[in-house]
């Protein structure tokens, strides 16, 4: 009853949004956007795909405000967007809930990054300490991204250097032994820019709900065909959740003169990550090569060099282009129990990724701007099921060449109009071939890798601007996501390799405008047609993906901001998702982890003469479904998760002028929730931490 009150009182308010009204380079705290982190090219005026799409901007700010530490916790807080965690202790995050990580592109400062075999990355590894603002575009993204848009994109931007020198520390400390300490230091020197940026973060795991109430978990051995039953989970801190990070960023750059700037960036992330079991169901395959879900990686690192630089070529002519290598390796235990004492098999994977991107604008006339990009890269992937084997290696070439071309018709009304050819090529495949029984290795054999598969995606998107700055929008594209290498490969017996990739037609019209000083708010609708869906009929190991056929998403998305009187901002995002099954013969209209609402709340206020800032934040999620049967598989459980109200709170103080002391409460009322079927979320959770910025 509490928490339908708060959620009630918060509703009351007009309100949790893109922060695109109030977007601005912090140059005050010691640090701007970083430039080349964007895919377009910088102008006065926002590229007309980028203001025809459903865009938010989540801007540093913003993090602080939500409590987030994290890119996924930042993410969570965002309309249309859904984090939830998987069995891999990993946060999906997912547009208009059917566009998972896999199916949307994530980028860091423009860069494609994934591990290469399962297509999507682990956001709770970045820090938003480093991060400037997260730009997310919904349905009809630019043709200039490149291949695998297929719902979206997320661009991560970290942080440069202005003229202003800084250097910043923040030291936090929580629930369960919770540490973090980080360090910041830019500058702009004449031509040369840097900034560095490292970070260490530590805990003993997470509390649970007080609420929770341990129960019987069952294990079945797919080796053996026996269960054994017991309770994987007994509540307090949670098993297997302890953690400890280290993170380094660097970037060196020189700006020789206006529109022309080059840079040097690096990263490093290194993590080990025990995995947090399913209190209800775990597999297990203890004959060798074993794996059970029993699990933890001892080793989970990231690094990563871009080399990033833009040119004006006269007064026309503009050229990006970016070259990168990142490199991903992990190592997991695979356990015989929940106690997690024997180690029954030592798993590997290394993946890397190779290549680059190359944006030409040019502006003949005043009015018209064509863009052409190419973007290409190489996708490594490289594992073993245990020590006592050799490698299997992958390799896939993924490439897209697009062109757009923008035109103001009026002063009032700009089209732009584009198209992409997108290809995939799988070029190394073999798997390694074992005795039955005793998994003695026996021959390692190559896999069929299949024609180049290739798609045309054209896009056409168009603003027009109404006096009081009322901006009506639309835009609607063709996208394909090709499949990933576990996809094409987890089950090689079924005939994966031949799957088709999906593709999807994407609608949006909307409309926005500022309502005076005191609002602004912003009502989209969108319209998702998905071709060729490939699905997992059932989750685990060695079960094979499928091209099922088609589904239909559509809904609405709301933003608002208000400012009822000075030092008080409301805010307030609402999504609502109708997904049905449309395949002909299905087993279920529905569709799995596709919440039908989503409500993002937020209440800022700052105390008149101490300037004590309070921040509430609110996340309100409608049931979803976990697991539906299929065509393939009419017998498979049907799964789900109930729905939940969260309310984050943060009080902070700015003091001595440079800095600024807060406590941080996030799941205030200590709500027992799942993610997913299986996997239930934090209580409770205070920390606090202090800041120094000079």
């Amino acid at each position: 009853m509490r928490e339908f009150w708060i959620a009630t009182l918060l509703l009351c308010f007009v309100m949790v949004t893109s922060g695109a009204a109030r977007a601005e380079e912090k140059q005050g705290e010691g640090y701007e956007s970083y430039s080349l982190g964007e895919v377009y090219i910088s102008s006065e005026k926002q590229p007309v795909t980028k203001e025809a799409s459903i865009t938010n901007e989540i801007t540093a700010e913003d993090m602080k405000a939500t409590n987030s530490r994290t890119v996924a916790e930042a993410l969570a807080n965002t309309p249309g967007v859904t984090v939830i965690t998987n069995g891999r202790n990993e946060p999906m995050v997912s547009i208009h809930g059917f566009f998972d990580q896999s199916r949307i592109l994530v980028l860091i400062d423009g860069v494609p990054y994934y591990e290469t075999e399962r297509g999507y990355l682990d956001l709770n590894q970045f820090s938003t300490d480093n991060i400037a603002k997260i730009e997310v575009t919904k349905g009809a993204a630019s043709v200039l991204y490149g291949a695998n848009a297929e719902g979206g994109v997320i661009n991560i931007i970290t942080k440069k250097g202005t003229e202003k020198p800084s250097f910043s520390v923040n030291a936090e400390g929580g629930d369960v032994d919770y540490y973090k300490a980080s360090a910041s230091h830019g500058m702009k020197k004449g031509i040369f820019n840097y900034w560095l940026n490292y970070e260490h973060s530590q805990a003993h795991g997470w509390r649970m709900s007080n609420d929770f109430r341990p129960m019987v978990g069952s294990s079945f051995d797919n080796s053996t065909r026996t269960t054994i039953n017991g309770v994987f989970e007994d509540g307090g801190t949670r098993n297997q959740s302890n953690y400890s990070k280290d993170s380094v960023w660097a970037k060196f750059g020189i700006e020789p003169s206006e529109g022309s700037e080059y840079f040097l960036n690096f990263h490093y992330i290194t993590r080990d990550k025990p995995i947090p079991s399913n209190i209800r169901s775990v597999r297990r395959f203890t004959a060798r090569p074993a794996f059970t879900n029993f699990f933890g990686f001892n080793r989970y690192d990231d690094w990563g060099l871009d080399l990033s630089g833009q040119q004006k070529l006269g007064d026309k002519v503009t050229m990006k282009g970016k070259i990168f290598y990142h490199n991903h390796a992990d190592a997991m235990d695979s356990y015989s129990d929940w106690n997690y004492n024997n180690i029954l098999a030592r798993s590997a994977y290394y993946d890397y990724m190779i290549g680059g991107s190359l944006i030409t604008e040019f502006r003949p006339v005043s009015w018209n701007k064509v863009s052409l990009a190419l973007n290409y890269r190489g996708d490594s992937h490289k594992e073993r099921a245990d020590n006592y084997l050799p490698f299997e290696n992958f390799f896939a070439w993924t490439g897209s060449v697009g062109i757009e071309d923008e035109v103001s018709i009026t002063k009032n009304f700009s089209v732009a109009v584009g198209a992409s050819y997108d290809w995939f090529k799988v070029t190394d495949a073999n798997q390694n071939n074992t005795a039955s029984g005793t998994g003695a290795f026996i021959s390692q054999t190559p896999l069929p890798t299949g024609p180049t598969t290739n798609s045309f995606n054209p896009m056409i998107s168009a603003v027009y601007l109404f006096p009081e700055n009322t901006k009506l929008f639309a835009s609607v594209a063709r996208k394909t996501r090709f499949p990933t290498l576990r996809q094409l490969y987890a089950n090689i017996d079924t005939g994966s390799y031949e799957l088709k990739p999906e593709s999807a037609i994407n609608s949006t019209i909307g409309v926005s405008r500022p309502f005076g000083n005191f609002m602004w708010g912003q009502l989209s609708f969108f319209y998702h047609s998905i071709s060729d869906m490939i699905v997992q009929a059932v989750s685990g190991p060695y079960q094979p993906y499928e091209n099922l056929g088609n589904v239909e998403v559509y809904g609405i998305e709301v933003a608002t901001e208000f400012y009822p009187m000075k030092d008080l901002v409301l805010r307030l995002g609402y999504n609502y998702n109708h997904a049905t099954d449309q395949t002909e013969g299905r087993a279920t209209e529905h569709v799995v982890n596709v919440p039908e609402h989503k409500l993002d709340m937020g209440v800022q206020y700052t105390v008149p003469y101490t300037k004590t800032r309070i921040d509430l934040n609110g996340i309100l999620l409608a049931d979803m479904f976990t697991q539906l049967p299929t065509p393939t598989r009419p017998t498979t459980e049907i799964q789900s998760v109930a729905g939940y109200f969260l309310l984050n709170a943060r009080v902070s103080q700015k003091f001595l002028d440079n800095f600024e002391a807060y406590i941080a409460f996030n799941n205030v009322f200590d709500r027992n929730y799942e993610y997913s079927y299986g996997l239930p979320a934090q209580g409770r959770n205070i920390f606090g931490g202090i800041t120094a910025r000079f």
